[in-house]
Formats: C-alpha cells, structure tokens, sequence
C-alpha cells in the first residue's frame, strides 16, 4: 500500500524504508537545500534562483533488507522554464518491487484463510511461496520482480511578488492500489526577504483491493503544513515547521493476518483498525554555517496521535565544500517511539481493534545518511565527466536499523536492516 507521499522529515517519512507491504518512495534526489545556500550567499534573495531551472534529472535508487523485500525505482524528471516567473515539471517513476505480491492463492475468507510465509511488516511473501527475494534473512541485490507501480507526476512553479506558488498533480497504479494526490504550497517571504513562512496542502484519494480480498475500499488523506523560517544572522537560521493529516477509510494492510488460537484451533482473521486517525507534528531545525565551507543542521520532532503513539526524533546532518565542485555530507536520524493503544503482542480472543502492524509497536530506528554531490566545470582534465558545467552528479547512501519490543510474527525476530542507494544526474539545458 502506498503511504510514502511526502518525505519531510517532519511527517516522520523521511526515511526511505517501507512502513507497509508496498515501497512509495519519492525517488527525487535531494538539490542543495535552500538553508545550504542562503548560508553561503550573503546577498538578498535572487528569487529567480529559487524558481527550478532547465533541467533533466534522471534518478536510478533501490532498497534492501534483510526480510527479503527490495525495490528498484527508476525515474526521469524534466523542468523547464516557460517564462521568467514561471517553470513545468514532468515526472515519472516505476518502483519494481520483489516480494511484495501474494501469489500463493490465498483463500478471499476473513477468516481462517490458507495462508503461506508471509512477513507481517512488509507482508511480503518468499520465493518458495510464490514472490521474489529469497530466502527469509538475507539481503537480495537481483531479485525478480512480483510487482510493478507506476507514478506520474505534473507540477509547476509560480513567482508572485516575493513569494512562490508550486503545485503537483499525481496518480500511481499498481495491480491493487491506486491513488490520486494534489499538493500545493505557498512560500511568502518578508522583512527583506530574512523570514518566510509557508504553508501547505496535500489531499489524497486512495482505492485499496488486495488480491486475496473480494472487495475494494476507500482511504483519503489530507495533510496541512505551517512552516516558518528566520535568518537570525549570517550564520544561523531557525526554521519551526508543524503539519497535521486526517486519514479516514482503510488504515490497516489487510495482506497481514492477525492470529489467534480459539479452543486448540489456529484461526486467522484480518486485522482491524479505527477508520480514522489524526497526526500532528512539531519541529524545531537550527542550521548553522561553520566555517566558510560547512554547515550543520540539527533537529527535533515531536508526534502524536489518536491512536496514542508518541515519538521523539532527533537529527544531525554534517555538510561541507570538499571543493569548488564537491559537496559531501553526512548525518543521523534516530526516532523513539511508544505503542498503539490497541496493538497487542498476542490477541487471545477477537478484539474490536485488532493489528500486527508493526510499526505501531513501541520500539526505535536510526538511520546513517551520506551524501555526496559532484558539480562539472572549470575544464577538469583530470576527471572528464565533471568537464561540463552544467552536469551534476547526486550519490546518497542510507543505512536504516529498526527495533520492536514485539518479535515479528512472521520470523520472531526483533531488528530489520535496510540500505537505501541513489544515483542521480542532472543536466541542465
């Protein structure tokens, strides 16, 4: 199922790790973000520098873990400028994905289905049961694809006066999912262009029929952002950024089976979530300029729900100029979380509110971020392809560790390893 729309950090999605059976992940490589450059120019805002220029970029990523579940997701987006306040952008993404289909002819009951291997996290089914990836445990860079999702998108980007409108327009289909999502943002700047604050909408309508599974349902998402920026100095910024989402219809992946054993008899019945959920969000991000040539980024975020989750997640991101031409950065991301308030290591009976869902276990994540950028030009002899200025080369590379006090059902083990890898190219035209 898709849930990966956003990637904020302040949404909690930042990292590119599945929270459900299927992978959604952006696929756009991060540009240097805009702290990144204010903190290096000293001048006002050129605001026809923040308008996206004539561009191609064209992103090849995958992911791997160790319950056998990975993911290619090519993509190619094209930007260009049609006049002097205004840009169109063009994209489209596939995510292949391994073990992410149930090919085993599961039985379409509610109960008591036939059932074969199949990991309660990404409810991902193994080689021997009909889906790619291998065996349980090991981390497969070849599989052989179960699953196809297609993504386009069509945005565009709007100069009014000192500030900037963008809009997107997407809709992914899969063999079970589709979805249709439009995102708007304004960003107004004032006081001389040292404070911003911009404010967002993202709406999705969602349809939802799982193979084993007779019918078709509705999930819909709306999400609010408020955010506010201020260059305290010519080394700091403060930014505080807030969000709010209503989600309503089928919040649970009814491809996980919760089991329960009734009179000596191993039962299993789909899970059961509430049909609505509201999260919030707060953040707080400091981004201070080093030196000349580094930058650092610390954050906080603090979440919590109807559904009684809370979290905490801290951050730290190194950035630094190894060169006119090279920009390398590292950082950290940890999260601690508490548990749902109907989640359960074991039901014993049906319960009104039933889940397997891991993610709504207590437990924590850290994630390792390295990033590299490589800028063309100055006719560098000595490394041909950086020899055209308008050439830019983007490597990330994420190592994710997640832990839940509850073992997984599907392999009773507690810790799932993730790498995430990204390769990107841009020209510009």
């Amino acid at each position: 199922m898709q849930e990966l729309k956003n990637t904020s950090w302040i949404t909690g999605k930042a990292l590119k790790v599945p929270p459900v059976r299927k992978v959604v992940v952006a696929g756009v490589v991060k540009k240097i973000p805009l702290f990144f450059f204010l903190l290096f120019s000293f001048n006002k805002i050129d605001f026809a520098q923040l308008l996206p220029a004539n561009e191609t970029q064209v992103n090849v990523s995958g992911y791997f873990d160790n319950f056998s579940v990975s993911v290619i997701y090519p993509s190619i987006a094209i930007t260009k400028r049609v006049s002097e306040s205004t840009s169109i952008t063009g994209r489209y993404l596939v995510d292949m994905i391994t073990a992410a289909s149930i090919r085993n002819g599961a039985s379409k009951s509610s109960t008591s289905p036939t059932l074969a291997k199949v990991d309660a996290v990404t409810a991902a089914s193994g080689r021997s049961s009909g889906g790619g990836g291998g065996g349980s445990g090991n981390i497969n860079p070849l599989p052989s694809f179960d699953e196809v999702r297609h993504e386009f998108n069509l945005g565009f980007a709007q100069l009014l006066g000192k500030g900037i409108l963008t809009g997107d327009a997407l809709y992914s289909t899969e063999s079970d999912y589709t979805s249709s999502t439009l995102i708007g943002n304004f960003t107004q700047y004032f006081a001389e262009n040292n404070t911003s604050i911009q404010l967002g909408v993202v709406r999705s309508w969602d349809k939802v029929f799982p193979k084993t599974k007779n019918w078709k349902k509705n999930k819909n998402v709306i999400t609010l952002n408020a955010n506010f920026s201020q260059i305290l100095s010519k080394d700091l910024i403060l930014q505080l950024l807030t969000t709010y989402t209503n989600n309503n219809g089928l919040l649970s992946d009814n491809y996980q089976l919760v089991p329960i054993t009734i009179n000596g008899t191993d039962s299993l019945f789909d899970p059961v979530h509430p049909d609505l959920r509201i999260r919030r969000a707060a953040a707080l991000s400091l981004k201070y300029r080093l030196t000349d040539k580094s930058s650092m980024q610390l954050g906080y975020r603090y979440y919590w729900d109807t559904w009684d989750i809370t979290a905490n997640t801290f951050s730290a991101n190194y950035q630094r100029y190894l060169s006119k031409h090279v920009i390398f950065g590292v950082g950290w991301r940890g999260n601690f979380q508490t548990r749902a308030f109907f989640f359960k290591p074991k039901y014993l009976v049906p319960e009104q509110y039933m889940t397997v869902d891991i993610k709504l276990d207590a437990g924590y994540s850290n994630e390792l971020q390295l990033n590299l950028i490589l800028t063309g030009g100055d006719h560098q002899d000595y490394l041909p392809f950086l020899k055209d200025d308008r050439v830019q080369y983007i490597f990330n590379l994420n190592f994710y560790l997640r832990h839940t006090k509850t073992p997984y059902w599907f392999n009773n083990m507690r810790n799932l390893f993730a790498a995430d890898i990204n390769l990107g190219i841009r020209y510009r035209f």
